[in-house]
């Protein structure tokens, strides 16, 4: 059966995606059919790799709203995960740090601390910088505590030294404690917070923002192309691969309630 396209968008496809970072490359090959997206949304329509083992998944109508639910969220903070792995590489440094921010009252409030913390970004900014132009460059996401409490857990890059005191003056609505990460290697660098982002799923509220980054972050470096083979598994840079499987839309551009199998080959290459 022909495959349905809605004639009012533009597409391109590609059989080859890499994301490239300071310290590695992944590759995903779609080893019996591209990847389609549209240019005039500019999102890829039936696949979404930022986790490898990410799937376009049909609902099935007798799994339990609230499982599913979770299910979602899950999929959505670990695909964050990698992404947040991927931007911490990108921008590691020396004078990387991590800050945990708390509340000395039990407030679990998060639409609260949310704006507590966005003001708190903006008075530490002015303070380091005497400007209200952003020029710091961060990762955050909250977590509650086990008496229920909201707390913040930030990575800071090219963050000159501070005194605490003036830190917990800045903060002003409880305690701050702030490390210089030291990490094993640097290929670790990417995973030692980004485990947060995906921890207590069902705990987060997922009508509010759970994690914020300032927007002058390096990137990682993405490429699309039809090619084949791009690269040799059998390369001793390879330090992970793995086949898997992903369902698929039968048509895309239009909605549509039929699915099929496809495969895909991840590999990433450790950068020497």
């Amino acid at each position: 059966m022909k495959e349905e396209v809605d004639l009012k968008k533009e597409y391109k496809e590609y059989n080859t995606k890499m994301i490239e970072t300071p310290t590695t490359l992944e590759i995903w090959e779609y080893l019996n059919e591209p990847v389609v997206y549209s240019i005039t949304d500019d999102k890829e329509t039936n696949n979404n790799n930022g986790n490898i083992e990410s799937v376009i998944e049909k609902k099935k109508p007798d799994v339990k709203q609230e499982y599913d639910t979770i299910k979602r969220k899950q999929k959505h903070y670990e695909q964050m995960r990698w992404e947040i792995s991927r931007i911490i590489d990108c921008n590691f440094d020396d004078n990387t740090k991590f800050m945990t921010l708390t509340f000395k009252e039990n407030i679990q409030d998060v639409k609260y601390t949310n704006v507590e913390f966005k003001k708190f970004i903006k008075r530490l900014n002015y303070y380091l910088y005497n400007e209200k132009k952003q020029k710091l460059k961060y990762l955050a996401v909250w977590e509650k505590q086990k008496r229920g409490a909201i707390h913040y857990h930030i990575i800071f890059f090219e963050f000159p030294f501070i005194n605490i005191d003036e830190l917990q003056r800045i903060w002003g609505n409880g305690f701050v404690k702030i490390n210089k990460i030291d990490v094993d290697s640097k290929d670790n660098r990417g995973r030692y917070v980004s485990k947060y982002f995906s921890k207590d799923i069902d705990e987060k509220d997922y009508k509010q923002k759970a994690f914020f980054k300032s927007q002058n972050l390096k990137k990682p470096i993405v490429i699309r192309k039809n090619v084949k083979n791009w690269y040799d598994t059998t390369n001793k840079n390879v330090v992970y691969t793995k086949l898997y499987s992903r369902t698929i839309p039968v048509s895309y551009g239009l909605n549509s309630d039929k699915y099929r199998e496809s495969f895909v080959r991840y590999i990433r290459v450790k950068k020497t």
